[in-house]
Formats: structure tokens, C-alpha cells, sequence
């Protein structure tokens, strides 16, 4: 019965904490280094002796200078080209409204933003950005584009296209895939190149001869 009383203070804490404005914040996802380095400086700080325990706080300092320096990745597409999103001044502007619901929120949420995924689709279509997502057998058939495009397709893709094309053949293979666009061209990070391979996954040997 105490735990209990205590466990009832806890969560009507919560539920009126919830409720008050500005409850809940949003802010970007860290780098990879953020999390790693303030747990190691609270760690420090908590567990040494003496003085010198204060310098766990220049871990935890750095640690905010990481996570303050993070940055999205200019335009996002999902593993089966579904959805694509791409960083514009107001926010990533989703090419889609209700399909890929999941993706979209876990994107909008690591972006820091509080957009829904309709009032992000509502950006679409981003500018100065030359891209174009087509959903669908009969727009993937009829599909053009020019080179120094980026054409993002559902269904698998015509041949000879000249512009730089992510249909699902290609995705079976790369995953979802981060363009970021820098001076020197279209910089692309790839799921597989961060997850590496996994040999007990036979799909992936197939996706390659595929593509």
C-alpha cells in the first residue's frame, strides 16, 4: 500500500506536469558522440573522488557543444520509397500527407520539429531542391527526368534514365538512404553503410544480384 501511495503521487505529478504550457519542448536528435559523452561526465562526476570529479563537467560541456552542432541531413528517403523528406528553411517538407506514417513522425521528431505529418506535406514541394517523388506502377512506367535530378519511385524504375534514381531495387539493397548536398556534389549515406552487412540475412544476397 505505500509503494503504492508513492507510485499515485508519481503519476498525478506526471498528469498535471503534462498539462501545463510548454510541457513538452522539442529539440533535434544528438550526434552520435552526444549521449556517450555526457553519460560518461555524469558518471565521472557521480562515482570519483575529490575535486577533480568536476572535471566530468567538461565532458557533459562538450556533449551540449555536440548536440547544439547537429545536423539533419538535407533530404531523407524511407527503404521502400514510400516517402521522401527534404530540410527546407520552414521545416522538411514531406512528399506525402498519410502514407509512411511512422517514418514521417520519426523524422519530423528528430528534426526538433512539432509539425504533423499533414502540415509538413503541406511544404511539398520543396524549392531549389530538384527533386521529384512518384508513387505508383503507372508513374514509375511513364517516368522522365533530366540529369542532375534526383527521381524517387515505389515501383521499380525504366532503364537509361540520366538522372540519379532510388527506386526499390535499389533501396532492397542500400535501405533507407540521407542525401546531404554539399559543393562538390550529392554526398549519399546509405543504411547499409552505417548497419553494415549481416550474413544470416540471405534477402540482402539476393537484393544485390538484383541490383
Amino acid at each position: 500500500h505505500v509503494m503504492g501511495w508513492s507510485l499515485d503521487w508519481i503519476l498525478y505529478v506526471a498528469r498535471e506536469v503534462e498539462g501545463w504550457p510548454g510541457a513538452v519542448n522539442h529539440v533535434i536528435a544528438p550526434g552520435p558522440w552526444a549521449l556517450p559523452l555526457y553519460a560518461l561526465g555524469g558518471l565521472f562526476v557521480a562515482s570519483w573522488q575529490g575535486r577533480g570529479r568536476w572535471f566530468g563537467l567538461i565532458a557533459i560541456a562538450a556533449a551540449g557543444l555536440v548536440w547544439s552542432s547537429a545536423d539533419r541531413p538535407d533530404i531523407l528517403i524511407d527503404d521502400q520509397g514510400q516517402i521522401v523528406g527534404v530540410m527546407q528553411a520552414e521545416g522538411r517538407a514531406l512528399s506525402r500527407d498519410k502514407s509512411a506514417g511512422f517514418v514521417a513522425g520519426v523524422w519530423l521528431e528528430n528534426d526538433g520539429s512539432a509539425r504533423a505529418q499533414a502540415e509538413a506535406a503541406a511544404l511539398w514541394p520543396p524549392e531549389g531542391v530538384p527533386i521529384r517523388h512518384l508513387t505508383g506502377k503507372r508513374a514509375a512506367a511513364s517516368a522522365r527526368c533530366n540529369e542532375g535530378e534526383i527521381l524517387v519511385l515505389n515501383k521499380a524504375q525504366p532503364e537509361g534514365l540520366p538522372c540519379e534514381v532510388f527506386d526499390p531495387l535499389r533501396l532492397r539493397v542500400t535501405g533507407a538512404v540521407a542525401l546531404t548536398l554539399t559543393r562538390e556534389g550529392l554526398h549519399v549515406e546509405t543504411t547499409r553503410e552505417r548497419a553494415g552487412r549481416r550474413l544470416w540475412n540471405d534477402e540482402d544476397q539476393r537484393a544485390e544480384r538484383l541490383w
